[in-house]
């Protein structure tokens, strides 16, 4: 810890915690692993212009998500809303949609275009 003598700014209140999920894309690219990482705006009020992994806050409609989605027989419900947190986040700040319709085809670029990604999720999607 500096001393405050040595410190440029006053010291402020450290943020509240707040519970988030992220989730790191990797691919095999041909020079090694990939990872998919995003900008930031440069007007965001937090680290603008800094390059993140997809994320950001659970909201309390991740929770309410558990019936659309599949769990692992091993997965608390504290990880699954950590799961559904992750992939809201993915598809509102990337585009990015991890989900299958009910009868198992996976989500395809015609399904992602019919939605809102502010949009409280479509439950024709688990």
């Amino acid at each position: 810890m500096a001393r405050t003598s040595q410190l440029l700014h006053p010291q402020r209140e450290p943020a509240p915690l707040r519970p988030a999920a992220t989730v790191l894309l990797l691919r095999d690219g041909p020079d090694g692993i990939e990872v998919l990482m995003t900008r930031r705006s440069m007007t965001a009020s937090f680290a603008p212009g800094a390059y993140v992994f997809p994320g950001g806050g659970i909201d309390s409609a991740d929770a309410q998500a558990h019936s659309m989605a599949h769990r692992r027989a091993t997965q608390s419900d504290l990880h699954l809303t950590q799961a559904i947190a992750a992939i809201r986040e993915s598809f509102e700040e990337l585009g990015i949609l991890f989900a299958r319709h009910a009868d198992g085809r996976w989500a395809n670029n015609a399904d992602i275009a019919t939605l809102n990604r502010q949009a409280p999720p479509d439950t024709s999607f688990f």
